[in-house]
Parts: structure tokens; sequence; C-alpha cells
């Protein structure tokens, strides 16, 4: 049959342009009617798509025993609605319907699927010849058009604009390509095995981002959708079943989601945490374990950080035998999308409170509240941003309320910003499992802020380097580019003045980068100072002649880091000024702030730079802390800032992991002073030594000709 199917689809071309190319009769009917296997996606379907591939739909219904499988969004009309529950609801009375009036020879005929589309819809439902689901998306619609037919082992792949409706198929303005991997090299077969690959992912709901459900479960979704313009989410879905079993019912699961309590946190069976690279994991988990489920666990970007945490929490769960909740605390509406993905990962749905309105987040506690109220185990997991938590009081007095037979989990993301007395006066005692984490716990320069957390989560009991991360092949080796810029006349007289100010305001120390703890005006006088260094003015033309000599067409996958104070001297702001730099070199980039990331569009920003559409994000106080963008593998730092945990953090974005990735490029701007004749002048370069010196002790090239340590050494010597 793989021969024939071949033969069918010898010579179709590789793009019809609908309508004036005649998909259905030259490429459809003719590959239906050999293939053994079929799957459709669709965003919108129509059964008299059925009735335009009669002739194929028929052949394939008597030469083969599989069934079409089709995946749609619930954007379907009555009729076919109507017919759906038919089939799936009352199978016997469809069987027998298609017995009395549609089969011939036990068969489906073509005139039968012509001129009956909704009673043969009916019955290949019941029939089990045509499986059924609906996709559920996070946010939006599933939107796929595509059609994936086998003979034997050769797969062949129909995809494009065209809806699986009559219109799709017959007079929309649509275009479709034909993939057949057999004859159109290695490109096609790598987007057919793409396509495959992510059906079976999304099929087996194994992805995050679908939720595939069966036709019966999803009925009552396509009967709401009715009532409204907005497609359900798989947020809608998830909360309509846990109010279900919150009230006593079973609701069945999803196709693919198979444990043996639906609630309860599951360690993924492809997970490595014992053995391996990341082998640190298991260590991690047993000293938590060990100091009494109390402590911090400092392990760098890339370490492992959240998964680690969550193999803890199903520890604690399997331990406690009883209902148990978990509540992650997360700095960042991105790190919360991202903590969701990976709860999901380990089988449980979590509550987001930290959109809703308080009176939805209000009846939402109500719900969890009744979930925990059984003996059996049971878990739910809350996340959440830290302000929610700080701000809400009936939150926190939820968790101080619950019964003595739920267990409590913690897990602060992020820890280090846990220690601000916003957190530590008003966090309930009732946690039982207090899990901190973080690459570095320590506050810098806030003692009190620092014993405060290590009271309340406990003291670091576990420590997984940046150094160790990289040897140990959990993160990309990089390499340091250190770029020297002067200070201007201005720039050094504006800082010096700005010394003397601070002097005569008894502020004589260095500056160590540290925001509180000082007079209101000493603060302000600090910021202004450090904002002449993040903004000299050197550093524009210093980018832009490297993103020059680069060549704008191959700047890819990078960051750049502008500072977020206000403006030092006069002039636009530095985001402005760089935006204005890769505009002019037309480089494509999208900026990203904290305007950004509070927009509903904040994730699309991420994935379109992850899919190449934008070279370049210039961020601003954002894409510090934990947010992933593994493809990224060059970053420019010109917010040069004071804080040890922004470094470790800024330079952690480009080293995540990713394929093809073998080397990441990160660009520092060390600030110069024209003279090194003054006070002023030579702490300036203490402070910029310090930070080249942290970047380069890890660096791959920290010794090559040219390298960091040349210039730091050139620098050292001077002073």
């Amino acid at each position: 049959m793989t021969s024939e199917f071949k033969t069918v689809l010898a010579n179709v071309e590789s793009l019809y342009d609908i309508p004036e190319d005649d998909l259905i009769g030259e490429v459809l009917i003719p590959a239906m009617s050999v293939a053994d296997h079929a799957r459709v996606g669709a965003g919108f379907f129509s059964s008299q798509c059925l009735a335009q591939i009669a002739p194929g739909l028929a052949s394939f219904l008597e030469r083969s025993n599989g069934a079409v499988e089709l995946l749609i969004s619930p954007s379907i009309n009555d009729a076919d609605c109507d017919a759906l529950i038919r089939g799936a609801l009352s199978p016997e009375e469809a069987i027998q319907n298609a017995v009395d009036r549609l089969l011939e020879e036990a068969a489906l005929s073509q005139h039968a699927l012509v001129h009956h589309t909704l009673d043969c819809l009916a019955y290949l439902v019941a029939a089990k010849r045509l499986v059924v689901r609906f996709a559920l998306m996070k946010q939006g619609m599933y939107h796929k058009k595509l059609w994936l037919l086998r003979s034997g082992s050769a797969w062949t792949a129909i995809h494009g604009s065209g809806n699986a409706t009559s219109r799709g198929l017959l007079v929309n303005g649509e275009q479709m390509s034909v993939d057949r991997p057999w004859a159109d090299g290695s490109a096609s077969q790598a987007r057919v095995t793409k396509l495959l690959s992510r059906w079976d992912t999304q099929w087996a709901n194994r992805s995050p981002h679908v939720l595939c459900i069966a036709l019966k479960d999803g009925l009552h979704v396509v009967a709401r959708r009715r009532t409204g313009t907005v497609p359900p989410s798989i947020d809608d879905f998830w909360r309509a079943w846990h109010t279900d079993h919150a009230h006593g019912l079973a609701p069945p699961l999803p196709p693919g989601i198979d444990v043996a309590n639906p609630r309860l946190l599951t360690i993924p069976e492809n997970v490595e945490w014992r053995t391996g690279k990341f082998g640190h994991q298991g260590r991690a988990v047993d000293a938590f374990l060990g100091n009494g489920s109390r402590g911090v666990l400092a392990i760098a970007t890339g370490g492992g950080k959240t998964q680690t945490a969550l193999i803890t929490a199903v520890h604690e769960q399997d331990r406690h035998k009883g209902p148990t909740l978990v509540m992650v605390i997360v700095p960042s509406a991105p790190l919360v999308r991202q903590w969701a993905e990976a709860i999901r990962g380990f089988g449980v749905e979590p509550f987001q409170p930290s959109t809703m309105a308080s009176p939805r987040r209000r009846s939402l506690l109500e719900e969890i509240r009744a979930g925990l109220a059984g003996q059996d185990p049971f878990t739910a997991v809350i996340l959440c941003t830290q302000k929610l938590f700080t701000e809400d009081e009936h939150m926190r007095s939820f968790i101080a309320e619950l019964p003595d037979e739920v267990l409590a989990v913690l897990i602060g993301d992020e820890v280090h910003n846990l220690g601000s007395a916003g957190f530590v006066t008003k966090a309930p005692h009732r946690f039982n499992i207090r899990l901190g984490l973080s690459a570095t716990p320590t506050r810098q320069y806030d003692a009190n802020g620092t014993e405060a957390l290590f009271q309340f989560f406990g003291p670091p009991v576990f420590e997984f380097t940046l150094r160790d991360a990289i040897s140990a092949g959990c993160l990309t080796p990089y390499n340091y580019h250190l770029h020297e810029v002067e200070l201007t006349d201005q720039e050094i007289a504006e800082y010096e003045d700005l010394t003397r100010k601070l002097q005569r305001k008894g502020f004589v120390g260095s500056d160590d980068g540290k925001d509180f703890g000082h007079d209101a005006q000493v603060e302000h006088l600090l910021r202004k100072r450090r904002a002449v260094l993040e903004q000299a003015q050197a550093k524009i033309p210093a980018l832009e002649q490297l993103l020059d000599a680069a060549g704008p067409a191959n700047v890819a996958r990078t960051l750049i880091y502008t500072s977020a104070k206000p403006v030092a001297l006069a002039g636009p702001p530095q985001i402005h000024l760089v935006n204005s730099t890769l505009r002019r070199l037309g480089i494509r980039f999208h900026q990203y702030t904290n305007k950004e990331t509070s927009s509903s569009s904040a994730a699309q920003y991420l994935e379109r730079f992850a899919d190449g559409d934008y070279q370049v994000l210039t961020a601003m106080k954002v894409l510090d802390e934990g947010v992933d963008l593994p493809q990224t593998d060059t970053a420019y730092l010109l917010a040069s800032s004071t804080v040890r945990r922004e470094w470790i953090q800024r330079r952690g974005r480009i080293l995540r992991q990713s394929p093809g990735k073998k080397t990441a490029e990160l660009h520092d701007f060390l600030v110069v002073p024209p003279q090194l004749d003054t006070t002023a002048a030579r702490s300036i370069l203490h402070g910029e030594l310090a930070r080249a010196r942290e970047f380069a002790s890890t660096a791959e090239n920290e010794y090559d000709n040219d390298g960091p340590r040349e210039i730091i050494g050139k620098y050292e010597t001077a002073l």
C-alpha cells in the first residue's frame, strides 16, 4: 500500500492556492483512498468537508480498520454539535439508523457521505471510526489547519491556512502546502517529523499549551461556547473540574491524564534527578529533608531549582498521606507562567489567583478549602505573586485557618525577595514545610533582612554554584567580552559633585549597592550617582559599533540590559537611545520592561523572541529573576548594577542550554574615568573591576590574548 500511496502523490504540487487549485481532487481524495491512518487538526470543522472528500473517505473506511483522529476547537455549528451528541451519547441508536438508511454492504457509501453528512457524522462517531477531541488553549483558540495521512511507514502532511470546512477547502482564498518526505528532501522530512511529534504530544496531553478533551467530556464545553464569543480556556475547564471534584463528584479526566489520584503531584517518569548532570537535585532534596523540612536551596540558574522544589513537594506529600496544600510564591508574572507549566508537568493544574478580582479569589479559596476537607490524599497547588500574598489579608487568613489535617507546604522562589519586612512580618506560621530557592539567598548588605529570612525558612542547606552548573553540563560555557568606555568631562564632574554632596550629608563610604538604611536624601544622591555610570554616553556608540561589526542581519537571540534609573544628565532615557540605534541598524527588536510584563501580551513577546521574530529584546529592570529564555546566547550589559545578585541573574539568562547552543557571549562595558588622580575616580574603577573579576572568573576566555584578564590586569596595575 505504501508504493500505491507514493504513486498517487507522485505528481502533486508543493503548494495549492485555493480556490484556483484543486487540493481536494488532486491530493486529499487520492491520498485518503489509499491511506491507513488519518489525523486532522482544525480550528474550525464542518461535517460538510466529509462530503467534499467522500470518495476518499469511503475508500479509507472500507480498506482500513483505523479511525480518523480529529482534533478541533470547540467552534462548531449547532447541527454538527447535535450530530456529535447523537453519536457520542446515543451510539446504538446512531448505528441502527445507519444500518437502516446509510450502509451498503456494511459500509458507508459515497452517496451517503455526500447527502446525509450529519447522520454519517453521528454514525462514524458511534462506530468509533471517527475519534473526536476538542482542543483548549491557555489563551486564544486552537487554530491549526492540518492533515496528516499515512500509508505503511510513509507520512504526508497537508498544512496551511484552510480549515476543515467546505469554505476552507473550496471557496476562501487559502494556501495549503504538501510535504512528501520521500520525494521532497530533508527539509520536508523535518517539517513532517515536527508536525507528527507535536500531534502526539498534544493528543496525549503532554503539551502545556493544549488540553485535549474527549468528545463526551467536551460536549458541555461546546455548549458553553455557544453562549459566548470567547473560546473556553484550559483554566475554564480545570476550574469546572475542580468545582465538581470539590462537591464530591468524580469528573472524568482528559485522555492521557491518568494518575492514581488526579490531584496528587507525581514526578514525571523521564526526570533524572538522582544521577547524571542533575544528580545534585537528589542531594539537595536529601539535605532539605534531613534538616527537618526547613531551609534554603542555593541552586544556580540552570540547576533546576523549580524541579528540585517540586520533587521535594512530592516527597512531603507522599509522607503525609492526607490532604496537602502547596503554596508557591514568585516575584513576577513571567515566573508565574513558567512555574505553572512546570507544575502541570507534575500532574496538577495550579490555581492562579494573581490575575483574579478579589471576589473571584475568595470563591476560589472556598473551592480549594472544600477540596482539602477530606481525609484522603489530595493536593492543591496555589501559585501567586509575592505582591498578592503580602497585600491580600484574606489569602493569608486562609492559610492560617487550614485544618490541622492539611499539610501546608511553602515554596518561596527567588527567596531573597521575601526577606523584606512586608513578607516576614505577615507570613503565616501555619506552613509546616518551608523551602526557599535562590541562586543568591543572602540579601547583600542587609544582615537584618537575611537573618529574618533564614529564621523563617531555615538556613541554606545546599549550594550548587554557577561554576558547578557549568562544570556539570547544566549550563552553557560563555565568553566574557570587556569593552572600555571613558566618562566624559561632564560626567566625571557630575559624579564628583554628587560625591561631595554625599560627603556633606555624612556619607563617606564606598557605594555598595545598598538602597536602604540611609537618609532619604543620601539614597537619592546615591541613585543619581550610580545613574551617571550606568548611562555613560560612550556606551551607546560602543554598542552600535559592536552590533555593526557583527552585521545587523547576524544579530540574533540577544538581550540588551539598559538602565532603569532616571536620566542622570540631559537627554532621553537610555532604552530609547538603544531602541533608536537598533532601528537605525535595521535590527528587529521589542522593548521588554515592567509595562510589557504586566500586559496580556507578555508571553507572546517572549515566544516571538524565542521563534526569531525579534532579534533583540531591550530590557529595563526585568528579565533578571528566573525567566527562562534558553535560546538566548548573547547579552549586552549597559546597566552595570552594583548589586551582585543582578550580575549573576543577568549572566544566567544567556547560559541556559538549548539545542545547537555551544557557547554564550556576554558583553560588558567597563566605565573608566579619564584620569585616576582623584579618590572618586579610583573608587569608580574599583567598583567596575569587582564586577569584571566576577564575570571573568568563570569565563572560557578568561586568560586569552585580549581577553578580560588582560584588561583587568592593566587597570589593577594602574590602581
